[in-house]
């Protein structure tokens, strides 16, 4: 894949059309480089946002560019690119992002960015994260956290993904680590789960070694087994609760009437006292009693006593009866009561049979449940322990596996020793011509730490006195991906003018000495943003044989300024916040 052009549907963009091989330049200048005015500087004049606008054409996330899209209404950026010399058009309108037209026809990102992904790498099945958006950074590193790190040109999340898109660049075997992220994965999962256990109120004293599974299995067996026996006898009456209030009813009931039998039992004792009293009264009685109250009777007072005598004899006789027939009425009422007494005392005996019987339905639905918790805990209990003997299994399989996977890197490493020893070795040769007096070099080792990480790739430059040393890796590091990389069809780099900040102008000097003698004469494109200050900090570095011209005006495609917005790479004022 080449890049060559760059374009707008505006007339006002400033198109940008590379060269087909070699090296391109778009340099920034000041239009009076003496002058301070605010505003008059080499930032916002459009090198970044050419990188950004590139990125959008070919597949970058709707959600990176929501800003750009805000603030762009109605624009349209198109590039043009070359892949194994078919030519490809990639259009994305700002109004409709979530579309790409490629070779006028219209697709979705995803699409878009898979038939990109076949076009442009050789990536193997069932390898996950490796894709066109997430390779293609490495040839035009995004944004200003792009040029921190050389083997980090995007986000990329976890290590174990920087790892995976360096090494498949490389032509490292990336199954081998794919699947010491997958053992890993499992031995983080198993792990979750024991945490799991720890964490459960049930198992945790289990998992501790605090008790002991086994006898505590064999203790819960027995108790379900005698609340199963119970409830298996267990004779459920639904109307249990009714039939003992009406036992409560019927005793009370009967209390009563027992106190009423008693109380007429004590009636009818009183009654027939007052009856065994003596009842005779006599005139002489009657005389006595005058006599001594000193009164003296006349001879014709003895008909008067006869009277009385009769009287009183009289008054007697009724009363007799009259209890008689009280005493009677008594009987024969507390004979009906202890009747009455007799018939709900046998309804009470039948009620209290019953409920004797049976039991009420809570009793049985609480001991039900009682017996479902400890049958739960049970199947809880054995379940963790055959998942603890199958995580036991787990472990030892899991250790084996790392420690096969790690024999079989180790063996494939030692076989593909030429190769990485050639990508050493150019890596080594890069770095030289900035620091000669340092060691430098590219090594990939076996990983074999308690990590996700199969391979062990460091480039090296080990030189701390210089400026930029950074830069010059990352500059060493992206040359080495596109003539000695693997897996890729894309033939340019492009370097934004950040790659220059902050370097040493002599090592700035031997990086443009660098592309001019690997890019010239060759089919591949070194494509770079230049900052004008940064090419006149090179230039008394540059021998007359090495000429200037040649290496850098004849070179330089596109210059923009910070004069006027006309002069910028949209060709009009707008202010795009990075995002």
């Amino acid at each position: 894949m080449r890049l060559i052009k760059v374009y707008s549907n505006k007339a006002s963009f400033r198109n940008v059309e590379f060269n087909r091989r070699g090296i391109s330049f778009i340099v920034a200048k000041q239009k009076n480089p003496g002058e301070s005015e605010k505003g008059k500087t080499y930032n916002g004049v459009g090198k970044s946002l050419l990188v950004r606008i590139i990125h959008f054409c070919l597949g970058a996330s709707v959600k990176s560019y929501k800003k750009f899209c805000e603030k762009l209404p109605g624009w349209e950026f198109m590039v043009d690119f070359e892949i194994n010399h078919n030519k490809y058009t990639a259009g994305r309108v700002t109004n409709e992002p979530g579309k790409i037209y490629l070779n006028e026809e219209k697709m979705s990102i995803d699409k878009f960015n898979k038939k990109m992904e076949a076009l442009c790498f050789d990536i193997p099945d069932d390898i996950s994260f490796l894709s066109f958006r997430s390779l293609l950074p490495f040839f035009i590193r995004t944004n200003k956290e792009s040029y921190v790190a050389y083997n980090k040109p995007a986000k990329t999340g976890r290590d174990y993904q920087t790892l995976l898109y360096n090494a498949f660049l490389l032509g490292l075997d990336v199954v081998l680590a794919q699947k010491k992220h997958e053992i890993r994965n499992e031995q983080e999962h198993i792990k979750k789960l024991e945490k799991n256990f720890t964490n459960d109120s049930l198992l945790k004293d289990f998992f501790t070694g605090n008790k002991d599974v086994t006898l505590t299995l064999v203790d819960l067996e027995e108790q379900i087994k005698r609340f199963d026996d119970v409830l298996s006898n267990f004779k459920v009456a639904e109307d249990y609760s009714e039939v003992q209030l009406e036992a409560d009813k019927v005793e009370r009931e009967l209390f009563a009437l027992n106190n009423s039998v008693i109380m007429l039992q004590n009636n009818i004792e009183n009654i027939g006292k007052s009856l065994k009293l003596s009842s005779d009264m006599k005139q002489e009685d009657i005389k006595t009693v005058y006599s001594e109250s000193k009164i003296y009777f006349s001879e014709n007072t003895s008909k008067t006593l006869d009277d009385l005598e009769n009287f009183y004899n009289k008054l007697i006789i009724n009363r007799k009866r009259r209890l008689t027939e009280q005493m009677n009425k008594l009987k024969l009422e507390q004979q009906n009561k202890k009747a009455d007494v007799e018939k709900l005392q046998k309804k009470l005996d039948k009620l209290l049979m019953y409920l004797g019987e049976h039991q009420a339905l809570d009793l049985f639905i609480s001991l039900s449940n009682k017996s479902a918790e400890l049958k739960a805990e049970r199947d809880a209990l054995r379940k963790y322990r055959e998942l603890q003997s199958e995580y036991k299994k787990k472990k030892k399989q899991v250790g084996k596996n790392l420690w096969e996977l790690t024999e079989v890197t180790e063996n494939y490493l030692e076989e593909i020793r030429d190769d990485t020893v050639k990508l050493r070795n150019y890596f080594r040769s890069l770095a030289k011509k900035f620091y000669p007096k340092s060691v430098a070099g590219l090594t990939i080792d076996n990983n074999d730490g308690d990590n996700q990480l199969r391979y062990n790739i460091d480039a090296k430059i080990e030189s701390d006195a210089s400026d930029g040393i950074n830069n010059v890796k990352i500059f060493c590091y992206d040359l080495m991906m596109l003539f000695k990389g693997h897996n890729h069809k894309i033939n340019f780099i492009f370097h934004d003018s950040r790659l220059f900040d902050g370097t040493d102008e002599r090592q700035k000097a031997e990086m443009f000495k660098t592309v001019y003698e690997m890019f010239t004469d060759t089919d591949k494109q070194y494509i770079a943003t230049v900052n004008q200050n940064q090419l006149n900090e090179i230039i008394k570095h540059i021998t007359d044989e090495e000429r200037y011209d040649n290496f850098i005006t004849q070179n330089t495609i596109l210059t923009l300024t910070d004069e006027s917005p006309s002069d910028k790479l949209l060709g009009v004022k707008i202010d795009l916040p990075e995002e």
